[in-house]
């Protein structure tokens, strides 16, 4: 079973992937065998590879220590993912390569990227085959159950064909037009299971936190499947792939390393503005936090910082 830290922009960079895989390391306690944590770049752009390689390279940067780790690209034109994915493939030692075929932002809709490929699903699956053909390295892609309720026949019959050419598929719950809504499809992702070629893992990406991990409920319908890819739940708990449950003394020491981190990797301007996203989730459920919370996010100092942090 893999436990998947899901791409996200802004989110899962080197840093914040260090934190998590050293935490699961650390904290995780089962008699089952442990699980296999999977950990994703964030989203990188084969147009941005191509003509703008100094806007995308900190999406590059990588510890071998978060390893096992996927680069995901996104494209529309297939020259430039080729050529993206031959790069990556030829200069980093990422553990394997995928496509995004899921993400719904307007920006990357507009390219006729990301979930936009959905629709012409021929042409997609010739995509998929050509990259998958021109890498050495596993290729895999992330994807959604349609574009709309009408669509998801003829998408699950494109994620089987898919799954032919693809060490891995991980399986957004929702359709693109379902945009706000939680309610979830788990018999979608069970009868792609049922139907994909054996070799290929299938990941069910739902919304999945500390409650959905305990429920005995939960966990036996999902047993058949190769994995979990948890998404938002993870930007403020950084512990929810282990059972741990962590004091306020060590969050706050988490919070320091993980500042230290960002200081490290980053400009200073850009580790000042990403951080305030962590620290929000960080401190989320403690007294007085929307105080803290608005003294942090008017800080653009490190030392400023890690004063207020303590003083929580």
């Amino acid at each position: 079973m893999y436990y998947c830290l899901a791409p996200m922009d802004g989110i899962t960079d080197t840093a914040y992937r260090q934190i998590v895989k050293e935490i699961f390391e650390k904290y995780w306690k089962s008699p089952d065998k442990s699980p296999n944590l999977l950990l994703f770049t964030e989203f990188v752009s084969s147009d941005g590879y191509v003509h703008n390689f100094d806007g995308i390279k900190d999406h590059l940067i990588f510890e071998n220590k978060e390893k096992p780790l996927i680069c995901q690209i996104f494209g529309s034109n297939l020259q430039k993912l080729v050529y993206t994915a031959q790069e990556i493939d030829k200069n980093y030692n990422f553990d394997g390569i995928e496509l995004n075929i899921g993400c719904p932002a307007p920006k990357i809709m507009k390219l006729w990227a990301g979930s936009a490929l959905m629709i012409d699903k021929e042409n997609t699956l010739e995509m998929i085959k050509t990259l998958k053909n021109a890498i050495k390295s596993p290729f895999s892609i992330k994807t959604r159950a349609g574009v709309n309720e009408k669509d998801k026949e003829k998408q699950k019959e494109f994620i089987i064909k898919a799954s032919e050419y693809c060490w891995m598929i991980s399986i957004h719950w929702r359709t693109l037009n379902q945009w706000h809504s939680w309610e979830s499809d788990l018999d979608f992702v069970l009868d792609v299971k049922e139907k994909a070629n054996p070799n290929c893992k299938i990941v069910f990406n739902w919304w999945i936190n500390r409650e959905k991990l305990q429920n005995k409920e939960f966990l036996e319908k999902i047993q058949t499947l190769d994995g979990i890819m948890i998404w938002q739940a993870a930007i403020w708990d950084p512990w929810i792939f282990t059972n741990y449950i962590p004091t306020w003394e060590e969050k706050k020491e988490t919070i320091k390393k993980h500042l230290t981190l960002n200081v490290k990797y980053k400009w200073e301007r850009r580790w000042v503005v990403e951080f305030r996203k962590f620290v929000g989730s960080y401190i989320k459920w403690i007294e007085n936090a929307s105080k803290y919370r608005v003294e942090l996010m008017k800080t653009e100092s490190y030392e400023e910082f890690i004063s207020i942090i303590e003083k929580i």
